[in-house]
């Protein structure tokens, strides 16, 4: 147990404990955020002790978290804190229990769960974000690059798919690739829409899953390895799903991504998407 010149004070948590913790923070079922504490390697919960109407002290929990490794940026710090007068307080006393264990971690500071303004104060900087934009379905014809074939994900061999999935991981935001999220159907994305770039080889070097969803296109930002990222393949990948929705006869897209760079965003507006919702990335020194 920590105690710090305010009264919060943080102690280990169980598996069980942050999925109880997790339900509250996000106001859902248990069984809707379960996986997220399954994923943590190690969980925190924040509390301060008042006095109960017995005269007896009491716990009241200010918010927990866990560490979710993410491959090339620590451990990004899963659930948040509950408002009121400790929640910075709160926040940064997790945030200090898991980096003296783990390093380096991360918060989605969305100012709600992890408020910004406590973290960047102790010179955490912005290091990426989540957005999500919306759009008319773009048409802007881009062909592969040499050397590079796109494959509909579900005429891709199971490891292909897990090589192009893993082009993610160097990506704040992104987390290590479970062999699970090469199977079709996995995130509710149509394997049918979704692409994979294939090299000369047959190794996964890019994807770009979507799916239809009441009549709209839900895609996620392409992955592309790090050795094809000065061409146009991000762009291609893009267009071929994009041909898949128009086939569909859909119009209308959202897309989300997790820690694309300037020049990448610059390219989605360009298309004529827009910025509806963007959550900061920030990452401790």
């Amino acid at each position: 147990m920590t105690e710090g010149v305010i009264p919060v004070h943080v102690e280990r948590l169980s598996g069980e404990g942050l999925t109880t913790a997790l339900a509250a923070l996000y106001d859902a079922p248990q069984e809707a955020v379960a996986w997220m504490a399954d994923a943590c390697t190690a969980a925190w919960v924040a509390f301060e002790v008042q006095p109960g109407e017995d005269g007896e002290p009491r716990e009241v929990v200010l918010g927990a978290a866990g560490t979710r490794p993410s491959p090339a940026h620590g451990s990004e710090l899963l659930g948040g804190v509950f408002s009121g007068p400790l929640r910075d307080a709160a926040a940064l006393a997790l945030a200090d229990a898991a980096r003296a264990e783990v390093g380096r971690v991360y918060v989605f500071a969305d100012g709600h769960l992890f408020p910004p303004e406590p973290f960047l104060e102790l010179g955490w900087g912005e290091t990426g974000a989540y957005r999500r934009l919306e759009g008319r379905v773009p048409y802007r014809h881009v062909s592969p690059p040499d050397g590079v074939t796109l494959r509909a994900l579900a005429d891709t061999p199971h490891v292909a798919r897990l090589e192009a999935l893993r082009t993610y991981e160097d990506r704040i935001g992104h987390h290590a690739v479970h062999e699970d999220a090469a199977r079709d159907g996995a995130g509710d994305f149509d394997a049918h829409v979704s692409v994979v770039a294939l090299d000369d080889q047959g190794r996964g070097v890019g994807v770009c899953r979507a799916a239809v969803e009441d009549g709209r296109g839900r895609v996620d930002a392409p992955g592309v390895h790090p050795l094809w990222r000065h061409t146009a393949l991000r762009s291609a990948l893009l267009n071929e799903v994009n041909t898949h929705l128009r086939a569909q006869g859909v119009t209308q897209l959202s897309m989300d991504s997790w820690g694309d760079t300037p020049e990448e965003l610059a390219h989605d507006l360009k298309w004529g998407l827009h910025v509806v919702d963007e959550t900061p990335l920030i990452s401790s020194p």
